[in-house]
């Protein structure tokens, strides 16, 4: 069985990721890159938990969703529902590529108001 998991780079989604791995579960990370954001700190943090990383560069479409967010912009005006929504569709789309069963990632429900609560997380 193997996990991919939506690694930022933050403590969530290492410790997302650390707990799947100690099931003896194996996992690759996926990481995005765009005119807003590099995936470096995804990448480092891929290279101590000793697993694969994929990475890609969406600035295309990101450019689009900030012009015209379906689902409105967070509070720092940017379309945090309709990016993770399309960062879990580019990793379903690699997920029988990598031969992956399942998605994992640091979502904390409530931790943002946007994007993290129970409606959003739905949506996504």
């Amino acid at each position: 069985m193997k996990a991919l998991s939506l690694l930022s780079g933050g403590l969530d989604s290492i410790l997302a990721t650390k707990i799947i791995q100690d099931q003896g579960i194996k996992v690759e990370a996926l990481s995005f890159t765009s005119s807003f954001f590099t995936a470096d700190k995804a990448m480092r943090a891929a290279q101590k938990l000793g697993i694969s990383f994929h990475t890609e560069d969406i600035t295309k479409e990101i450019l689009s969703l900030v012009k015209s967010p379906p689902h409105g912009f967070g509070k720092g005006a940017n379309p945090c529902i309709d990016c993770h929504i399309l960062m879990v569709k580019k990793a379903a789309a690699l997920m029988p590529k990598v031969r992956a069963s399942f998605l994992i990632s640091g979502e904390v429900l409530g931790e943002r108001p946007k994007s993290q609560n129970r409606w959003a997380l739905g949506v996504v």
